[in-house]
């Protein structure tokens, strides 16, 4: 969905007066926030790959199962283009039908009539496309084993997907985290269209009358202090009579804090720009959301997390295990540090990292604050007393942060990201910092691979928001690729 560019000058006096506004398509579904923000597109991908392990099973079972006598053999070559373009076929018309719906995804039933549908009509694409360009070479036996063999996949796959789905949406992990401005019985009726909508299903967190915040200024004060203290993914207006000026208060608050903004289009009047029209239900919304990330790289970005990390875990595990021995050894106390973080829209989490220091370190910190060396609220020494020599070579190389990998596996952490925060270095914020808690930390980041002249937190701060505005996978592979080198370079990271 379109996007609200982030303003870095907290002083910033307004916007544009004439909103901007881009439709979609009836029934494209609402543009989410928060940990399911890119699962259709996951689900899309996962199509992906089904299908072209599809071709393989399909070959396979022409060539070695069936007689030889039925269909000429050929190099499997041939075959590509057609699959390829029925492939593609299929996966546009199982959006088309809905199959990246909430609901094609949780229930057995509208899964069939969407996915079944898709298959036949992709089916029918690949042998017109035969007859019409007279490709005789191609088995026509062969294409239909392929959509057999892509419809089983896609079916099993979702199968999975399903259980995790509703397992999900069972537990409330996941679940969309969504404040509501709006009279009560309107706001339920908003909460269970939203909910059809959300993979994991939607949290309601909070609910206010418009009444009760006053003027546009008081809203936008109530607003920006609830989004600064808890978990929010999305706010919904849904009801109430907005001026100009107290929209453009609203938009300001949830794009500073890089929450996305649903606004009933009943409520709405001049103020808002660059928003889109959707659909929930027989709702119409217009949707403000601060990412201007194309979603089909994000899915992609979590994917290679999902596949990346655990093979990290996995190489990695045998040089854990001397590292626990090691450190066992060399001090008293656990293997591992365990702190609270925060996270995507400030969620916290348990952070995992290899103890480096002694046990009881963080009650030893007050009496070393007068040596600090790191500028704004972060506390850093180059030569901590308090780190132990196990820890000090951990450190060296960063080897103490490779635990993190199951932040990533838990869909806690990115590869690539801002790195998480603990809870009091936030406390004195500006509002044009904290959009960095729009994206979920990462491992690593901008802010450690450069080298900035200046105030080393503020510029550190400034990369993190360079990164949520240049994100692309070519910027992720730069910085992965950039990683290594920064290890080994002599510098206190951040």
């Amino acid at each position: 969905m379109a996007a609200v560019k982030s303003s870095r000058d907290p002083g910033r006096a307004g916007r544009a007066a004439d909103p901007l506004v881009s439709a979609r398509r009836a029934g494209a579904g609402v543009g989410r926030a928060g940990p399911a923000a890119h699962f259709r597109q996951l689900v899309a991908i996962l199509d992906g790959l089904a299908l072209i392990v599809a071709f393989p099973l399909a070959y396979i079972a022409k060539t070695r199962w069936l007689p030889s006598d039925l269909t000429p053999l050929y190099d499997p070559s041939v075959y590509v283009g057609p699959a390829a373009i029925s492939a593609l076929a299929f996966v546009v018309f199982l959006d088309r039908r809905g199959a990246y719906r909430p609901a094609a995804l949780a229930h057995l039933g509208p899964m069939l009539v969407a996915v079944l549908p898709a298959a036949a009509q992709a089916l029918v694409v690949g042998f017109a496309l035969l007859f019409s360009f007279k490709l005789a070479e191609v088995s026509r036996l062969f294409m239909a084993l392929y959509g057999v063999a892509g419809t089983a996949l896609v079916v099993s796959s979702r199968f999975i997907l399903r259980r995790l789905v509703v397992r999900a949406q069972r537990s409330g992990a996941g679940a969309a985290r969504v404040l509501i401005v709006g009279a009560t019985d309107e706001a339920e009726r908003i909460a269970a269209l939203l909910a059809t909508e959300a993979p994991f299903g939607v949290e309601i967190v909070g609910r206010v009358a418009p009444e009760q915040l006053g003027d546009g200024e008081e809203t936008a004060l109530w607003l920006a202090s609830r989004l600064a203290s808890d978990a929010i993914d999305e706010v919904v207006v849904v009801s109430g009579r907005y001026s100009a000026e107290r929209l453009d208060r609203l938009v300001e608050a949830t794009d500073r804090e890089g929450v996305a903004l649903h606004v009933v289009a009943g409520v709405i009047g001049r103020g808002l720009e660059r928003v889109v029209l959707e659909e929930v239900g027989e709702v119409r919304l217009l949707s403000l959301n601060p990412h201007q990330h194309p979603p089909w790289g994000m899915a992609l970005k979590r994917l290679g997390d999902f596949i990346t990390a655990p093979l990290l875990v996995v190489v990695l595990l045998p040089l854990w295990l001397v590292v626990a021995l090691a450190i066992r050894l060399d001090s008293p106390g656990p293997v591992f540090f365990v702190q609270e973080r925060l996270g995507l829209n400030k969620r916290r989490f348990w952070l995992v990292k290899f103890r480096s220091m002694v046990d009881g370190a963080e009650r030893m910190q007050a009496g070393l604050e007068a040596d600090n060396e790191a500028s704004g609220p972060r506390f850093k020494l180059r030569r901590d007393p308090r780190v132990t020599r196990v820890g000090r070579w951990l450190r060296r190389f960063d080897l103490d942060e490779t635990p993190q990998l199951l932040n990533v596996c838990l869909g806690q952490m990115s590869l690539v990201g801002p790195r998480p925060m603990l809870s009091a270095e936030v406390t004195g914020f500006e509002p044009w910092q904290r959009k960095r808690f729009s994206v979920l930390p990462g491992i690593t980041g901008l802010w450690q691979v450069s080298h900035r002249l200046g105030d080393p937190f503020l510029s550190g701060l400034q990369a993190d928001l360079d990164y949520i505005d240049r994100w692309s996978l070519g910027l992720d592979a730069s910085i992965l690729l950039r990683t290594l080198p920064a290890v080994l370079r002599e510098r206190m990271a951040p």
